[in-house]
């Protein structure tokens, strides 16, 4: 079995930087499973017995082209429901799709796909303990973050306290990413893998910062990111925020969650001065990790959702009426109507009325 994931967004440098490190370790553990699987960004290149594309956040378009082209049995990666879920479009597929899966926990999710005859499952990330696992390095920072400054409603409110408590207490810093000059920091760039590992076990303790929307709620959003896994994978003393949702996968003597950003400068401010401890939690979040989210353990996972909805789709209904042909050509050509929300004074209403959180 090949599994095509048809991605255009990892044409971009920054996405590719992020995610293509995971990609190849979970394609190396379906690969032990007979399954093959290959990432490609262009059209020309869709080919196999599986394909999976991405929707939400505008990719219907690139998905209907690709679905046009290779008449296999599809997977839909999806953005989140609470902010780009598109009924029309899946109307018009769901007799194709084997499944929905997104790392989003939130039971928005299974309600809307179910309502649209599409299966969902909570797909998180994992890490690969092949690149993250701990060194015996000396500890030349006091605190690690490896992420944008901007990246997320929310996040100013932890990302100021901490450029202060740094500056009051004139602790050393290792900050990755972009938008940290208006900090007076300079812009590093860190490729996801190895060198993110070196600096993790370099530092004494690694925060982990989740916007808003990230942790909006049980019932709408709930998507923990790939650095809660890495961290715990390299054994760091990490101080996190989204306390119900780190509670999904970490104990918190594994993972220190803190919603509060002034209780959470005073955990990290903790574990800095108590050695002992932060060697304990990483030790246990470690454990936790190899045991629960390694890659091996997901691409197991995913095998088994595989196996789960290829019965039900072979029975299944497959021709497509001529009025449906019609309409998923024109989905190819045509964006989804949800991207209005996408300009600005119109987001600007919808998040003054509490209908939308932005990320």
């Amino acid at each position: 079995m090949l599994i095509c994931f048809y991605f255009p967004s990892m044409k971009n440098a920054g996405n590719n930087s992020v995610f293509g490190g995971m990609y190849t370790s979970f394609f190396f553990e379906l690969d032990k499973l007979d399954i093959k699987a290959k990432l490609v960004t262009d059209l020309h290149e869709v080919e196999g017995d599986l394909l999976v594309v991405s929707t939400g956040n505008g990719g219907e378009k690139q998905a209907a082209k690709a679905m046009l082209k290779l008449d296999v049995p599809v997977i839909l990666s999806i953005y989140n429901s609470y902010i780009s879920f598109y009924k029309p479009f899946l109307s018009h597929w769901s007799n194709r799709i084997l499944f929905a899966y997104n790392p989003d926990s939130a039971s928005l999710n299974y309600i809307k796909y179910n309502l649209s005859g599409i299966r969902y499952f909570h797909f998180p990330f994992g890490s690969d303990p092949k690149v993250f696992h701990p060194l015996n390095e000396e500890k030349i920072y006091d605190i690690a973050f490896l992420g944008n400054a901007s990246s997320g409603y929310g996040r100013e409110r932890y990302i100021g306290k901490l450029i202060h408590y740094v500056k009051q207490n004139n602790l050393k810093i290792f900050l990755a990413g972009s938008g940290w000059e208006k900090y007076g920091f300079p812009t590093n760039i860190v490729a996801h893998g190895a060198e993110t590992n070196l600096i993790y076990n370099r530092s004494k303790v690694c925060v982990n910062i989740h916007n808003d929307r990230q942790y909006a709620g049980e019932d709408k959003e709930m998507d923990a990111n790939n650095r809660l896994f890495d961290l715990a994978m390299a054994g760091c003393c990490q101080i996190s925020n989204g306390e119900k949702m780190v509670a999904k996968y970490f104990e918190s003597d594994e993972v220190a969650v803190v919603d509060d950003p002034d209780e959470w400068i005073a955990k990290i401010d903790y574990y800095l001065k108590n050695e002992i401890e932060r060697k304990k939690i990483g030790q246990k979040a470690l454990e936790r990790a190899i045991s629960e989210h390694t890659w091996e353990k997901r691409a197991a996972e995913f095998a088994k959702m595989i196996h789960k909805t290829m019965d039900e789709y072979q029975f299944r209904n497959q021709k497509a009426e001529t009025i449906t042909r019609f309409l998923r050509k024109i989905d190819s050509l045509i964006s989804p109507l949800y991207l209005l929300k996408e300009i600005r004074i119109i987001r600007k209403i919808l998040f003054k009325t509490g209908f939308f959180t932005p990320k």
